[in-house]
Formats: C-alpha cells, sequence, structure tokens
C-alpha cells in the first residue's frame, strides 16, 4: 500500500519530467528566434508559432487514448528517444536557411508533447495515495512552470553564444537521458480492451464525454474553455500589447511581466502543496473569480497613461496574481478529476478535457487581437471581466454540489 508521495517510480518520474521539459523548453525557444531570424516577419513568426499549437489541439485525444491502451512508461520513453533523434537530426541536417526545416520540428514537438503528456497526469493517481493527488499535481505544475521560465533564458544564452547547432546537441542529451531514465519505471497498467480501429478511437472519446456527463462535470468543462476563451488570451495578447504598444516600454520590460507570469504559476503551486487538505475543489471557483478581478488591475493602467512605469508595475500585479490564482484552480481541478476518473479511463478523460479547453485559446486570441484594434484599450480587459462572471456563477452553483 502506498504511505508517502515520493516513492522511487513517481521521483523517477519527476527527474525525468524535469530533464525532458527543460530541454523541449531550449529547443523551442531557440527555434522562435531562429525562425525570426530567418524571416524578419513579426507576422510569419507569430503565424509559424500559432500553427505550432495545432498538433496539441488535434492529437492531445490520440495521446489519451494511447494510455489507456499501451504502458505509459513505454509511451514516455519511445517519446523521448523519437524527440533526441528528431531535435539531434536538425541540428546536424536542418539548418539550410530554409524555414520549413525549423517550422516542421516545432509541429513535431507539439504533436509528440500531446501525447506524451497524458500518460505522465494519468500516471499520478497510480503512484501516489489519493490525499496526495494534489501535492503530486503541483509538483508537475511547478515543474513545468520552472522550465517554462528557465527554458528561454537557457535557451536564449544558449543560442546567443554556440549557435543553434549545438544547442539541439544539448537539448537532445536532455531527452535521451530523460528516456534512458524512464526506461525503469515501473507504472501499474490495466489495459482497456484492444480493437485498434478508427471507431474504436472515436467510441473511446465518446466514452470520456459520456462520463464527464454522468459526473456532472461537463459543465465544469465547458467553463474551463470559457476561462480559455475569456482570461487566457487577455493575458497572452493582451499584456503584450498594453506594455509594448500602449505604454510604448521595451522588450525588457515586457519579458519581466511574462517572468511574472511564470512565477504567478509556481506561486500558485506552491501554495497548494503548502496547504494541502485545507483547499477543497468546491471552493475553488473562489480562485477564478480573484483571477477574474485581477484584471480589473489593467483598466486604470492602460486609460491613465501619464506615468508609464506605474503602469507597468500595475500589469506586473496583474499577471502575478492573475497567474497564482489560475494556476490553483487549475491544480485542483485536475486532482479532483483524476480522483473520481477511473483507472481505466484516466488517459482518454483527461486528454478530452485539454483539448475541449486547448481549443478555446486561439479562439480567444483571434477575439482579442480584433477587440485590441477597434476598442479603446481600457474597454478590453473590462469586457473580458464581464465575460468570465456567468462563468464564474456556474463554477459556484456546480462546485457546491461536489
Amino acid at each position: 500500500m502506498k504511505t508517502k508521495l515520493f516513492s522511487p517510480t513517481f521521483t523517477l518520474m519527476l527527474l525525468g519530467q524535469i530533464v525532458s521539459l527543460l530541454g523541449g523548453a531550449i529547443v523551442r525557444f531557440a527555434l522562435s528566434l531562429y525562425v525570426l531570424d530567418l524571416t524578419g516577419s513579426a507576422s510569419l513568426f507569430g503565424g509559424v508559432l500559432a500553427f505550432s499549437m495545432v498538433p496539441t489541439i488535434l492529437l492531445s485525444p490520440v495521446g489519451g487514448i494511447l494510455a489507456d491502451r499501451i504502458p505509459r512508461q513505454r509511451i514516455m520513453y519511445m517519446l523521448d528517444f523519437l524527440t533526441a533523434i528528431a531535435v539531434w537530426n536538425f541540428g546536424v541536417f536542418g539548418q539550410n536557411g530554409s524555414i520549413l526545416p525549423p517550422a516542421l520540428l516545432l509541429l513535431a514537438l507539439s504533436a509528440i508533447q500531446a501525447c506524451y503528456q497524458p500518460s505522465v497526469l494519468s500516471s499520478l493517481p497510480l503512484l501516489v495515495p489519493q490525499e496526495e493527488l494534489t501535492r503530486a499535481n503541483a509538483l508537475v505544475t511547478q515543474v513545468a512552470a520552472l522550465s517554462s521560465l528557465l527554458g528561454p533564458i537557457l535557451g536564449g544564452a544558449l543560442y546567443g553564444f554556440w549557435g543553434l547547432g549545438p544547442l539541439c546537441l544539448v537539448s537532445s542529451a536532455c531527452f535521451l537521458a530523460s528516456a534512458v531514465m524512464e526506461c525503469f519505471l515501473r507504472i501499474p497498467f490495466t489495459p482497456a480492451p484492444t480493437k485498434g480501429s478508427l471507431a474504436a478511437a472515436g467510441a473511446d472519446l465518446k466514452e470520456a464525454g459520456r462520463f464527464l456527463a454522468r459526473s456532472g462535470l461537463l459543465p465544469l468543462l465547458w467553463v474551463v474553455a470559457g476561462m480559455n476563451l475569456f482570461l487566457s488570451p487577455l493575458y497572452l495578447v493582451g499584456l503584450p500589447y498594453f506594455v509594448k504598444i500602449t505604454l510604448g516600454l521595451s522588450n525588457q520590460l515586457y519579458s519581466l511581466v511574462e517572468a511574472a507570469m511564470g512565477l504567478g504559476t509556481i506561486l500558485g503551486a506552491l501554495l497548494v502543496s503548502a496547504l494541502g487538505s485545507r483547499l477543497t475543489f468546491s471552493r475553488s471557483w473562489r480562485y477564478l473569480l480573484l483571477a477574474s478581478l485581477s484584471t480589473l488591475v489593467m483598466i486604470p493602467a492602460v486609460a491613465v497613461l501619464s506615468a508609464p512605469v506605474v503602469s507597468w508595475l500595475a500589469l506586473l500585479l496583474s499577471a502575478l496574481l492573475g497567474m497564482t490564482c489560475a494556476g490553483m484552480f487549475s491544480i485542483l481541478a485536475q486532482a479532483y478529476l483524476q480522483t473520481v476518473t477511473p483507472a481505466p479511463l484516466l488517459g482518454k478523460v483527461g486528454s478530452f478535457v485539454t483539448a475541449t479547453a486547448t481549443c478555446a485559446i486561439p479562439l480567444g486570441q483571434g477575439l482579442y487581437g480584433l477587440a485590441l484594434e477597434y476598442l479603446p484599450v481600457w474597454l478590453v480587459p473590462l469586457l473580458g471581466f464581464a465575460a468570465c462572471l456567468p462563468l464564474i456563477h456556474t463554477a459556484h452553483r456546480r462546485l457546491n454540489g461536489i
């Protein structure tokens, strides 16, 4: 019987995640710089990065189906070995002055991650006791957030000093090291019935949807998708526009705002880990409310432009508080979903949720792009906050019954 959080298998998986995610963050950031250097076009650069999100949306359900049909450690080490080979090949042969090789590698990295991550998340309930599941999710979130924070720093430094080729070799070595560690994982596995057809895959996704509907969680999934439509893109699209265009500040000051978002995610995970059982999913709607309220700080920041540095500090605070609260909700929701989902459905249900929620982000980015172009900038965060209120009311009503 499992009695502690840091079992040998969970610890080894966490170490593999640290190495793998850091290697991925380094190479993705360097590839984005390489694309920008090649094209010199902000619109083409943005288009390549946006297009690289498509595999995440399309293939997350596939990753969930695989996680329920194939031993999860096998998926992890095979995909890490495949990534190591792909990155190494690009580092040696792919720098030919064309935008196609880096764009294809970005697509491949996104596709591999979409198939990889469901295996990690669906393994947690099988490796840690239920009372430690929230802390385990918090640790996985901290690892991902820390990799996202350190990846651009290391990637920028390595790219600047060594160039893309040697950087790819370092990243490939990270994936290889992670794959070797994952070969020693021992994750309990009960395979779903194997049918091996597209119809069976569709049936798997229908089964995940039916489970969410029966459990009463489907309305909460639409709440999460709605927050990704109206709240997340306000940070992803609105903040860079506010800092660089509205306030006319430097890239360096915007990078600190982006760092504050990463630190907020880490802080949210630390708070969840520290408070543990004192936090309950039934009250987590409050964190959505606080995250939405933090966007109201943006209104005076972009309406009163007489003190740009003061406005920048307000946006920095909004980013930190908003991502802290959103991160706390996300961890509690993930842990609850893992608790109530039967083991044979963990992968497909988790990936169904991820794919549905992620679909809303690019739509929101498009909406906010149009809003910032045609509306007064101070009105945009106000409308975003107003759109979040019905979603928070729905979450409050639904969570009271849990």
